[in-house]
């Protein structure tokens, strides 16, 4: 739902930081604060220290952010097709709603999708990044996308075709000296087959090998006159021996490495989660099953004398893979404008010159929550049927539409509006459940010009009292937490006393594409141990026979019933399961878009559990849409089901463009 423009996350989910027991005071010993980048969810995130010395972490939404470069006042950004600069638009000693350094937005290149790894500023001024698509070094141009900076010598020609895969760029003396790259080679894709140990290290200034044989080799650092870097693939920080052109391994790390800063003794390194057939396959993952451990996102602080991990930081929910990161010395807690919210409407700084003769004086800034919400007028209609709610259709998000084609109304609707003058700039709707009992808020949005005004905030708490003087008991909401306005409704939920959200459904995101490259794609279904049909063949005996079973058995999932949704359900590539002569178990989707299937429900019956089926299911069901030719596929999977989600972790993990989880916000109204 999008009740409100994204905004800083305090609460847990979306995105949960949990840190070893000395990471905040060592945040506060160093006088620090780290800034790093998560292209996977489109993020630019801030860790710092709040007044009372608890963790402060912010948040900003740009669309792929991956390369950073900071100084304590600057930061320069790449996203998908701009790089951007901001600057602290605070004085010495000023304080934004108690942060430190309030970093704006306030220039842009647009460079097209360059896929921009590393970003540098050197000793004069110029900015420098690794335009990985294009296999070469740039700069910055007024005109064109891009001004080549340096190419590699086995490189023959500039071409959109990301051949070598060039990503770290290390400065020494200010100057671009070091990078790194996955391969040497010269055609498309090239990388790809020598992920293993076709990384290099090339000095630029002397186009020199200096180093070989290294695996997925990542951001190259010269600190203290050490060439450091993340050998990814393998997973070892350390440096390379620039005299013999070894890397010399300092620790390992649990997760695939990328982004390195340092502090004093003390490297910060990134981990992310091995996301797809690109990462993994490498001797990452036999060294973490060797040492009995699963992969993590987060970072780790090194003590580069000794190599023992001083301190971590580990981060859950939608954010797996980070890029970047940077150390922000003598800054305590810093934030960042976005560009989807009101508030960089209104933070003016004005470059005086020589006009004024007074100085900045420090002071605190806080700017009060715009609620306007009295120039709306609010209304309610209770009782509904669905036919007449359609007419809402254009203030619905998510859209009645799409919900009540996947899963029918459940009973009378009630609606709250906004509207000014102009007509209805916002709605909430909510259905009543069966039992009168309860209600669902299935739907809340607010028209984008009007957002920010705490008209959200006011059609929950109006639909609240509507819900209260029907004699119900209790309301909830359930969303997604890859959705833009995701945070900002957590953040409305806690300011309105509803409990705090669960997770119901961890959802994967696939496409033929990602999926066709899996090494056990044509994994044969075990036919000597159960027999495989339709479900489009299931006779009236045998839905008999299931709901009976389900009838008798209180423990059984309802979720995992092969009947729910029955109208759009694919018959051909829905499966069941006979063992024995009796319905054992079955795989069922749903064709929620024409380009998309769904897996709703994995069921197994006890004679079937331990026997190697649930993957081999999967895996049919798969080939099975492959083969209809629908190219988009989602996997929805409970969270109790442990099993499910420990199968997905292992094997369709690394083929999974995107993870989200369906969260609930529930509030008591007795």
């Amino acid at each position: 739902m999008d009740p409100v423009a994204p905004q800083q996350s305090q609460n847990k989910p979306p995105v949960e930081i949990t840190c070893s027991q000395g990471f905040l005071s060592w945040l506060n010993q160093e006088q620090i604060s780290l800034a790093f980048t998560t292209y996977q969810s489109s993020r630019l995130f801030f860790l710092g220290l709040k007044e009372n010395g608890a963790l402060s972490a912010f948040e900003r939404l740009f669309d792929h952010a991956m390369g950073l470069w900071a100084t304590p006042d600057s930061l320069i950004m790449s996203s998908r097709y701009q790089l951007w600069r901001f600057e602290n638009a605070l004085a010495p000693g000023e304080l934004y709603n108690e942060y430190d350094r309030l970093y704006v937005p306030r220039k842009a290149y647009t460079t097209g999708d360059l896929d921009i790894h590393d970003v540098v500023v050197d000793k004069n001024g110029d900015v420098i990044f690794v335009n990985t698509l294009y296999s070469c070094l740039s700069t910055v141009s007024d005109r064109y996308s891009f001004k080549p900076y340096w190419r590699p010598p086995f490189i023959s020609q500039l071409a959109h075709e990301d051949r070598c895969h060039l990503n770290g760029l290390a400065l020494v003396k200010g100057e671009a000296k070091y990078v790194t790259a996955v391969s040497r080679s010269d055609v498309v894709s090239g990388w790809r087959d020598r992920r293993n140990d076709g990384g290099v290290v090339v000095d630029i200034q002397t186009d020199e090998i200096v180093a070989q044989g290294l695996s997925m080799p990542h951001s190259p650092r010269y600190y203290r006159d050490k060439l450091w870097l993340c050998n990814s693939g393998k997973g070892y920080f350390g440096a390379i021996n620039l005299e013999n052109g070894e890397f010399e391994p300092m620790a390992f790390c649990p997760g695939y490495m990328r982004g390195l800063a340092f502090c004093g003794n003390y490297a910060v390194v990134g981990l992310s989660k091995p996301r797809n057939k690109a990462f993994t396959g490498l001797d990452l993952d036999h060294e973490l099953e060797s040492r009995d451990a699963e992969p993590w996102c987060g970072f780790m602080v090194i003590n580069i004398n000794t190599g023992e991990v001083a301190h971590w930081a580990r981060i859950e929910g939608v954010v797996t893979e980070l890029y970047d990161v940077q150390i922000l010395p003598k800054v305590r807690r810093p934030m960042a404008l976005g560009l989807k919210n009101k508030e960089i409407w209104h933070i003016i700084t004005i470059d005086s010159g020589d006009l004024g003769k007074e100085k900045n004086v420090p002071h605190t800034w806080r700017v009060p929550v715009e609620d306007k919400t009295s120039n709306y007028k609010f209304e309610s209609q209770t009782g509904l049927n669905p036919a007449e709610a359609q007419k809402f259709e254009p203030f619905s998000f998510p859209r009645l539409s799409a919900r009540w084609r996947s899963l029918p109304p459940a009973g009378k609707v009630n609606i709250v509006t906004a509207s000014n003058d102009q007509g209805l700039v916002g709605a909430c709707i909510a259905e009543m459940r069966p039992d009168n009992f309860s209600a669902e808020i299935i739907s809340l949005a607010v028209a984008a010009p009007y957002r920010n005004q705490g008209i959200a905030g006011k059609l929950v708490s109006e639909m609240e009292a509507v819900l209260r003087n029907l004699g119900l008991k209790a309301m909830d909401l359930t969303y997604r937490t890859n959705w833009d306005g995701a945070t900002a409704l957590e953040l409305l939920a806690k300011k309105q006393g509803w409990a705090p959200s669960k997770p119901l459904r961890v959802i994967g995101k696939s496409t033929t594409k990602s999926i066709a490259g899996a090494e056990w794609l044509n994994m044969p279904f075990p036919t000597h141990i159960c027999e495989l049909f339709d479900w489009g063949d299931l006779t009236d005996d045998d839905r008999r026979d299931i709901q009976d079973r389900i009838m008798k058995d209180p423990e059984f999932p309802r979720e995992l019933s092969p009947f729910l949704e029955e109208q759009i359900i694919e018959p051909k590539i829905s499966i069941g399961l006979r063992y024995q002569g009796k319905i054992a178990g079955w795989s069922i989707a749903h064709r929620v878009a024409p380009d998309t299937l769904q897996y709703s429900a994995l069921y197994l019956s006890q004679e079937l559990r331990g026997k190697n089926v649930a993957m081999p299911l999967m895996i049919e069901a798969a080939r099975r849409r492959m083969a209809a030719n629908i190219p988009n596929a989602l996997f929805m999977m409970d969270v109790r089901n442990e099993a499910v989600l420990k199968l997905f972790e292992k094997h369709l993990r690394p083929y999974i463009e995107d993870v989200t989880e369906a969260r609930m916000v529930h509030k008591m109204l007795a």
